[in-house]
């Protein structure tokens, strides 16, 4: 849908416009299908309380048979609840607006439903190009970025605070998706993780180390004040640079997480950058940091690293900001820029949905960090 469609629809037009690319283009139900939605009731107001009944309504509109299952947030999911293994064995599809999706992504879950996990948290989210642009765009999208990653390739990651990250891609051509979720992700945001485990040099720890979304615990993020450098070597940290009392918060929490599961706390298992142009949040990482962490990863000014635990997703999230990723000397993403998207690779995809270009013309800056609000003042 063009950018300027949207000053002429109202509210709900646009929430239908979103859920219909999410059952449309993602989830692909058609009328007569069954369809769970997984949602959770959570105190802390992760999700809207109204999102799932929003969705819900809109399905049966489109003559979708819908049910709605309540689970708890749960801290580590053990086993997976069984009237959620029950819609997985009998719906046509499972969508998860709970948590609970997130934590079982890297899981192959059993039985015959679509099974996809929703990353616009309410509906003023709904409301935006992130969850109504063509899904699969998006997933053409990251083939081409996949392809372009994978392969062999020496990548080069690197940030103002001082980042620089130097590795080789895995040798397969990152054209089926080997070592991604197991789930389908809406909207799409990113590409294939990268392993990490050829990466030597330097990351800038800046403002926080925030949960990956795997498991949940206390204190689930820590606020860094300045810039400490994480010294890496092939994907194992081996010592941190910077303030005495920084480096200890930091190396306290690590010791504290990795304690608590019996994991290695040195370990950066893979990392990935965000792709989606569209992709803001409303209001402050700071104020809900789990939330944060699990809505606006997508963005293109934002590349996180998985860290603590030799497993995808790791415990805890490494942020690197306005990242530049060069691979064989060419820059894929510059300053937070995805330069990519110029190429003519993209630009002949673009061709075929051309709505999509205003989107990348201009992209959403704000995505919690609070410097364009700053900036807009």
């Amino acid at each position: 849908m063009p950018l300027s469609d949207y000053s002429q629809m109202n509210e709900q037009e646009l929430i239908q416009a979103g859920i219909d690319n999410l059952l449309d283009n993602c989830i692909q139900a058609k009328a007569g299908d069954s369809l769970t939605i997984v949602s959770e009731r959570g105190k802390d107001g992760y999700y809207s309380k109204k999102l799932d009944s929003i969705i819900a309504a809109h399905a049966r509109e489109r003559s979708l048979k819908v049910d709605v299952v309540t689970t708890e947030v749960i801290d580590e999911v053990k086993s997976i609840p069984e009237d959620i293994q029950r819609a997985l064995k009998l719906s046509d599809h499972t969508l998860f607006l709970a948590r609970i999706g997130d934590q079982l992504r890297f899981t192959a879950l059993d039985g015959k439903s679509t099974k996809t996990i929703c990353y616009a948290l309410d509906e003023q989210t709904f409301t935006t190009p992130y969850c109504s642009a063509n899904y699969q765009f998006f997933l053409k999208l990251k083939a081409l970025i996949n392809k372009a990653l994978f392969g062999e390739k020496h990548i080069t990651l690197t940030c103002a605070s001082g980042t620089h990250l130097v590795g080789t891609s895995p040798p397969d051509p990152g054209d089926d998706d080997v070592g991604d979720v197991h789930l389908r992700r809406f909207p799409m945001g990113v590409f294939r993780p990268i392993p990490a485990n050829t990466f030597s040099g330097k990351v800038a720890l800046s403002k926080w180390l925030c949960p990956t979304g795997s498991r949940y615990y206390e204190p689930e993020y820590i606020l860094i004040d300045g810039v400490v450098m994480a010294v890496v070597e092939r994907g194992r940290i081996v010592g941190f640079e910077g303030n005495e009392s920084e480096v200890r918060k930091i190396e306290t929490h690590y010791n504290t997480v990795a304690e608590k599961y019996g994991i290695e706390g040195d370990v950066i298992h893979s990392w990935h950058a965000g792709m989606h142009p569209q992709n803001g949040y409303q209001g402050l990482a700071v104020d809900n940091m789990a939330r944060w962490a699990g809505a606006a990863f997508g963005n293109p000014r934002y590349l996180h690293m998985h860290t603590c635990g030799n497993y995808a997703p790791g415990e805890i999230c490494v942020s690197v900001f306005d990242q530049s990723i060069a691979v064989d000397g060419v820059d894929l993403w510059r300053d937070g820029r995805l330069v990519f998207a110029e190429t003519p690779e993209v630009q002949e995809l673009v061709d075929e949905y051309p709505e999509m270009r205003a989107l990348f013309e201009q992209p959403v800056m704000e995505y919690g960090l609070g410097d364009y609000l700053v900036s807009s003042l």
